[in-house]
């Protein structure tokens, strides 16, 4: 019967059946690893032999604490991937790191996620691990403590990611190809990070996060000469600013690239422009999100404040205000932050988008914009498919920005005479013959969509 049902199998088949063994296992890796060892080997013996034939059909390895089986599931998928070069990434406790253990010598990405320390991964050596992330599962941290590895333990490492403290090691060499690390300085119920060394372990590092729970000394932090490559930094503080401040000071002059902040506490706007002026005092960029603030200086050197925005307010950036070039902001949120008289001396530039709210309370922000030198104003609304959504934000934008407009000054107060340019994005082009529009005419000199002009001012 057995036999019959195989002959009968081949002949459905068809073409499937009549394809080199290669395209047919590489069809079969299209489908999910488990998909494969449920369905695809119990086809037939022929669609079998195939899948077991090829070990990198079995290589990928995605398994959560959700996967039905999960023990005997990583088990077949570790058999049949024999020896070749495996991609982990599971849910990790004890029984599923004493499978993964002996096959650690033959993983070249391991991320895992776990309520176990992290020391067993490093119980065999890993000659070919190009990344390894462990992510703690509950709170971050917690009552984990690290000691790496000499750097011979994974020669071609490229990418760390740990979820705790960590030591570095003393000998073994350096960790010459990581180009990503990622722990955390200071936890609860472990001894804090002592760093100073980071870049002599990892001379390559072109991305660096940092994470805190508690203040850190300043002398345990990296202080050794920077790798030259080292473009991106992350801080992510649950303590308050003074860590920020401090990593910020001891590294001003370094030229990152990208500067990442996440903090819950303080008001850190005046250190990240502290840094951004030990390369110079030209004008920057300042693009106030729903949530977030990214400041952007002349050298292109950006700084992102992550859920910044109920934590701070321009009064941060009053000292540096005189050499704002450009604003970029959220319609709404820069609304809130128009308490007081803002002097912009050098800004030609505001961005407004939307959604544009339409209940706002311009009577409560009375404060001004002082823009001598704005030359553009752009208004770039919220995409909407529905026709009627689309309209009431376009009319919602002309409501917000006529207000905004009144309460654009001249230095010594009184009102902007006129906006040189006011530019609509393509969304507004069917809008801007409404009526409810006809008061940027006597606002405005010239009125473009993007770089298309549509009205200009004759001189009399």
């Amino acid at each position: 019967m057995c036999d019959v049902v195989e002959t009968w199998n081949r002949t459905a088949c068809g073409v499937m059946c009549r394809l080199p063994t290669e395209l047919l296992a590489q069809s079969f890796s299209w489908l999910d690893p488990l998909e494969r060892a449920a369905k695809v080997t119990a086809v037939s013996r022929y669609f079998r032999s195939v899948a077991l034939a090829y070990p990198a059909l079995w290589t990928q390895i995605e398994l959560s604490d959700r996967t039905p089986g999960l023990y005997d599931a990583l088990a077949l998928l570790l058999e049949r991937s024999r020896g070749a070069t495996l991609n982990v990434n599971i849910y990790a406790d004890e029984v599923v790191t004493a499978l993964l253990i002996p096959h650690v010598p033959r993983m070249r990405t391991l991320i895992t996620q776990e309520t176990l320390t992290t020391p067993w991964i490093f119980e065999q050596p890993a000659p070919i691990l190009e990344v390894l992330e462990v992510r703690r599962v509950g709170i971050p941290s917690d009552g984990l403590h690290t000691v790496l590895p000499s750097a011979t333990w994974a020669p071609v490492l490229r990418r760390l990611e740990l979820p705790s403290t960590f030591v570095l090691p003393r000998s073994g060499g350096k960790f010459d190809r990581v180009t990503y690390f990622s722990g955390y300085m200071t936890a609860r119920g472990v001894p804090d990070t002592d760093a100073r060394a980071l870049f002599e372990v990892f001379p390559s590092l072109e991305i660096l996060k940092l994470s805190f729970s508690g203040i850190v000394s300043v002398d345990n932090l990296p202080n050794t000469r920077f790798p030259a490559q080292l473009m991106e930094l992350v801080l992510d503080d649950d303590a308050g600013y003074d860590n920020i401040t401090s990593v910020l000071g001891l590294w001003r002059g370094h030229p990152f690239r990208v500067v990442n902040i996440r903090s819950a506490y303080g008001r850190l706007a005046i250190p990240v422009l502290d840094h951004m002026r030990s390369f110079g005092t030209g004008l920057w960029h300042f693009d106030l999100t729903r949530y977030d603030w990214v400041l952007k200086s002349e050298h292109d050197i950006v700084y992102e404040l992550v859920d910044y925005g109920s934590h701070g307010g321009f009064d941060d950036l009053c000292d540096s205000l005189h050499t704002l070039g450009s604003m970029s902001a959220y319609a709404p949120a820069l609304e809130e932050q128009l308490i007081e008289r803002l002097n912009m001396p050098s800004l030609h530039s505001i961005t407004l988008r939307g959604a544009f709210s339409g209940t706002s309370s311009w009577d409560v922000y009375k404060g001004k914009l002082c823009v001598p030198e704005l030359q553009t104003l752009r208004l770039d609304p919220e995409r909407y498919d529905k026709e009627d959504w689309q309209a009431v934000e376009l009319r919602n934008c002309s409501r917000y920005t006529e207000q905004l407009v009144r309460r654009l000054a001249l230095t010594d107060g009184t009102e902007l005479p006129k906006i040189p340019r006011l530019v609509f994005s393509e969304v507004a082009r069917p809008y801007v013959g409404e009526e409810y529009w006809a008061w940027i005419y006597q606002r405005a000199s010239s009125v473009y969509i993007e770089d298309e002009l549509l009205w200009q001012e004759i001189d009399s």
